[in-house]
């Protein structure tokens, strides 16, 4: 759904939320959030949104890799003498891509099967045990739906859920946080058709407003030792409405870069 109402706000808050267990396979991160949050002597509150980093999810939903148990392809076993990368690695990446992009410069772009183009597919040796790798959830979209409802029944309150990774982008070095799915509020923003402080009308402006958050909640989340997976978002001033990461992916024939 691709949201028009904007609200302005001169306001923003964001609140990292530590403290909570290092998460396994099957944990209720709700209540995991719910109880770190009680330890901060914070509550949910109506309009509040709520950035989960995706590793979280990914942990909890099972999708840590053995490197010892992957069975490697001699494809796999090629390219990783190109790309200079573990076997395993390789073959985890064929795994979770639809298609290959660029192979240049030991970089590895690939589109993946949820349609985000990105380095190694997201296949992560970060940020989990030696001899592991973490795969980006399976459907971010749904396990962002799950969360907000989970939350919503809970607590009472009206919020939404974003779930974040750390992607690079065409044309600009370093990473930046960018979400993988939402629910709660819109992913994109329409502002065509809108009148600038001079009158003029918007013609082509569309907001990443999702992107935008998760890249805010980011700064306080960190990359690495800071251990601050979710960042409570406080002060956005935006329509509810069930949110959709494929708004902001573009399709095939209208991407520039590929």
């Amino acid at each position: 759904m691709k949201a028009r109402k904007v609200v302005a706000s001169d306001r923003l808050e964001l609140i990292g939320i530590d403290g909570l267990p290092e998460i396994r396979a099957g944990d209720d991160l709700t209540r995991l959030f719910l109880d770190a949050l009680e330890a901060k002597n914070l509550i949910v509150e109506d309009g509040d949104a709520i950035v989960f980093t995706s590793k979280i999810i990914s942990k909890s939903e099972g999708r840590i890799v053995d490197l010892a148990d992957v069975r490697v392809s001699g494809e796999a076993q090629r390219v990783a003498r190109e790309m200079d990368k573990e076997p395993q690695i390789v073959q985890l990446i064929f795994e979770e891509a639809k298609e290959i992009v660029r192979m240049r410069n030991k970089h590895l772009i690939v589109e993946t099967k949820h349609g985000f183009v990105c380095a190694n597919a997201g296949v992560d040796q970060s940020n989990v045990e030696e001899g592991k790798a973490i795969l980006l959830p399976k459907d971010p979209q749904k396990s962002a739906y799950r969360l907000r409802k989970e939350l919503e029944e809970r607590t009472g309150k009206r919020i939404a859920v974003l779930i974040s990774d750390s992607f690079g982008r065409a044309f600009r070095d370093g990473v930046t946080g960018i979400c993988v799915g939402v629910s709660g509020i819109p992913a994109l923003l329409d502002r065509r058709g809108e009148e600038d402080r001079f009158g003029k009308i918007a013609r082509i402006t569309k907001e990443a407003v999702a992107d935008e958050i998760c890249a805010a909640a980011n700064l306080v989340m960190g990359e690495f030792r800071e251990g601050i997976p979710i960042v409570l978002v406080r002060g956005l001033a935006l329509e509810s409405c069930e949110g959709e990461i494929q708004d902001l992916l573009f399709k095939r024939e209208v991407d520039l870069f590929r």
